[in-house]
């Protein structure tokens, strides 16, 4: 099956000066079914400084293995889904997601608390070994390459 690129769907200014990106990452499966995919992300930067309250050790583990940013990110899904149904099923996804989320990623203290957990996490996971580490990075990496612009 051929890879489609992601779609920008949707950008959403956040009261805290975060960005909410909602990402549509649906393909077409056989016939009139679909696979139906929205992802919501957030970008946090990774501050240069150490902020108080952060052990340098912990978020330089992130700074080494993703650079300037870590992403908040949560895919919806749904599958086989008919032609039909497929847009108001992705505006669904975006509106409950909207619902329950939005408040807590508003919050102004959001990206100080991710980021002191995931940095946390993070360097539990190096002391685990290579691989853990790695496979909890997957969920903080930036979009795919294959993302595109509306």
């Amino acid at each position: 099956m051929k890879k489609q690129k992601a779609i920008l769907m949707e950008k959403v200014q956040l009261k805290n000066g975060l960005t909410l990106e909602f990402w549509d990452e649906s393909k077409h499966l056989v016939g009139d079914r679909w696979y139906v995919g929205v992802r919501a992300m957030v970008a946090i930067a990774i501050p240069d400084e150490t902020p108080d309250g952060f052990v340098e050790d912990h978020l330089q583990v992130l700074r080494n293995k993703l650079g300037d940013k870590v992403y908040f990110q949560l895919l919806e899904e749904r599958n086989f889904i008919p032609e039909e149904e497929v847009e108001e099923l992705k505006k669904r996804l975006r509106d409950v997601f909207l619902k329950n989320s939005l408040t807590y990623l508003s919050h102004p203290d959001f990206s100080r608390r991710f980021l002191l957990v995931k940095s946390e996490e993070a360097y539990k996971k190096k002391l685990m070994g290579p691989e853990y580490l790695e496979k909890f990075l997957e969920d903080l990496k930036g979009p795919p390459s294959n993302q595109g612009r509306a």
